[in-house]
């Protein structure tokens, strides 16, 4: 099944693919982050973030790694943690890499209370737009998050699923057109996410 596919009235992700992707140009203003220190983050406020090879290291529960602080205005009791990771061109080669995140939650301490990978990664591909991979990740009782990737994740490939041929209209009354596509791409530890985190109203619920 494709994102286009997808009942928007019974999915909230999928209505955020489409307020990201098939709305108007500019429908979606995204604030990016500073370089370094913690990101603090207001709710339905999409955030660029990037974790650059000068980062903060730590080490982590699914190993050491560079990583960025986020932190919410207070606690909430469910909220929907929405990533877009922007791929990047290849520095060692041809094509380009992606960012595979994990969140950690932290108490109040720093400390590391749970641990959620950001799976399963959606990708999304468009005509003249970088390839993209989308996740949402529900969580309850969150105010300090931690997006890091796994240890693990270093050396493996995102790999897409042969998709068909799509010919779809646009918002300005074009079509586009695409051929079958198989993506592949090498898992880096740097690299540049959208966080969006979203209020939700029970447990599990928002994504």
């Amino acid at each position: 099944m494709t994102w286009h596919g997808l009942a928007l009235g019974a999915n909230p992700l999928a209505e955020w693919t489409e307020r990201l992707f098939g709305g108007p140009a500019g429908g979606s203003r995204i604030a990016t982050a500073p370089a370094e220190g913690v990101v603090v983050l207001d709710l339905d406020r999409p955030e660029r973030v990037r974790v650059d090879s000068d980062a903060d290291q730590r080490d982590f529960p699914k190993g050491r790694s560079r990583y960025r602080e986020l932190e919410l205005p207070r606690d909430y009791a469910h909220v929907a943690v929405r990533l877009q990771v922007i791929s990047r061109p290849n520095p060692k080669g041809r094509g380009n890499t992606a960012f595979k995140p994990v969140i950690y939650v932290l108490d109040d301490s720093g400390d590391v209370r749970e641990t959620r990978d950001a799976e399963p990664l959606h990708i999304d591909i468009r005509p003249f737009r970088p390839t993209r991979l989308l996740a949402c990740i529900p969580l309850e009782n969150v105010r300090r998050l931690v997006l890091a990737t796994p240890l693990s994740a270093r050396g493996q490939y995102f790999q897409s699923a042969p998709r068909d041929k799509i010919k779809a209209p646009t918002t300005g009354g074009f079509y586009y057109e695409t051929n079958s596509i198989k993506s592949n791409l090498p898992y880096v530890d740097t690299g540049e996410v959208i966080v969006e985190v979203a209020r939700a109203s029970a447990k599990g619920e928002g994504c």
